[in-house]
């Protein structure tokens, strides 16, 4: 009788709090009974919100830092020498949205700024949880639904957001745009944006692998599969997605 009603008890719920404490300490431990608990949706709205939230500001204080505002207009102006080059706009032409751009005032600044960067930002995190959800259907049969793997990344994801504050941290404090928790910093100095193999070594981040493993063990769990097995699914998706990203200009 005694062994029945503890098999009946129902688990306990775990706070929001202890799982993102547990994302960065045990990760293992963060995703204990998310699969066969009712989906909650904060584990993955709260995450998401906060990376739209980091965007906005990051933007606004990259306005309001003129060496970091005055490297964004330098990259600008390169892309559009490039052009140029090419014989894709005239001189004139370039020289003529330099001097817009240079004009902008914060308004515009933190429009063209932050809409892309949250088109992104939704683009990227609800597609990757559409790919784990896909992974799953077609190597294990998973019969687990998409808001299981929305609230796998969205645990994940604190990783991401803690990436993106230590990245903002390190682009103030050094005032330059390239300084990031990645191989890019092997480069300090001499980042070129538009190399191709500079931006390889940028998408190297400490924090986008770890998010990827942790994303890996919260997958096991739903599959049903061993903890190796779903880092390795995870590493391996977001070595595919870094190899078509980086090419693409969409990772950098």
């Amino acid at each position: 009788m005694e062994n029945q009603d503890t098999a009946a008890a129902p688990q306990t719920s775990v706070s929001l709090g202890n799982r993102i404490t547990n994302i960065l300490a045990s990760p293992s431990e963060a995703f204990d009974g998310v699969k066969d608990q009712h989906s909650k949706n904060t584990h993955w709205v709260i995450p998401y919100l906060l990376f739209i939230l980091l965007a906005v500001l990051f933007t606004y204080l990259l306005f309001v830092n003129e060496p970091l505002k005055n490297q964004i207009f330098d990259m600008q102006s390169k892309a559009f020498d490039e052009q140029v080059q090419k014989g894709q706009i005239t001189q004139q032409q370039a020289d003529r949205i330099r001097e817009q751009i240079e004009g902008t005032g914060i308004g515009l600044f933190m429009l063209f700024g932050t809409v892309p960067q949250i088109v992104f930002i939704s683009l990227y995190y609800f597609g990757a949880a559409l790919f784990l959800w896909l992974t799953s259907k077609v190597l294990w049969k998973s019969s687990a639904k998409y808001g299981k793997y929305l609230e796998i990344y969205g645990l994940a994801s604190w990783v991401g957001v803690l990436g993106y504050i230590v990245t903002i941290l390190m682009i103030l404090g050094l005032e330059n745009m390239f300084t990031t928790p990645s191989l890019g910093l092997l480069l300090m100095g001499e980042y070129d944006p538009l190399n191709t193999g500079h931006k390889f070594l940028s998408a190297m981040n400490l924090f986008s692998v770890w998010q990827a493993a942790v994303t890996g063990i919260g997958l096991s769990k739903i599959a049903g599969k061993s903890v190796g097995t779903g880092i390795g699914v995870a590493i391996g998706l977001w070595i595919i997605w870094v190899c078509i990203g980086v090419p693409a200009g969409i990772v950098r």
